[in-house]
């Protein structure tokens, strides 16, 4: 069943620090979504793993991620040429890097939790 997370709710991300029984569905360094769950109350947690899929894990095979704005990571992506150039365009008419534009339309489209200043 694959999970949608109303936007309304705030997001919690956990960062996997091992895999112990679930090579397949979890990766040691990789964030993962944590949902609600009453079975935090029993140190496990659920999460959204490499499947799509939410499922309960034992809380000790994560680390809390309180603070996003200390976790950056890059991301590569591959476009035609055509549409380079007009992610060019329209970032040199705002005056601002293709970088920039793509991060604006990302926030745009996606509900993520604030990274603090």
């Amino acid at each position: 069943m694959m999970t949608t997370v109303p936007q309304s709710q705030k997001q919690r991300f956990a960062k996997c620090i091992a895999n112990d029984g679930y090579r397949l569905s979890l990766t040691p360094g990789q964030f993962y979504r944590v949902l609600p769950d009453k079975a935090e109350a029993h140190d496990m947690l659920r999460v959204v793993d490499n499947t799509g899929e939410d499922y309960l894990f034992d809380a000790d095979l994560f680390e809390n991620v309180n603070d996003l704005a200390g976790w950056l990571t890059d991301l590569t992506i591959s476009v035609t040429v055509p549409m380079k150039a007009t992610i060019r365009q329209i970032a040199n008419q705002r005056g601002i890097s293709m970088a920039a534009l793509l991060r604006e339309w990302i926030d745009e489209r996606l509900d993520l939790p604030a990274m603090a200043s």
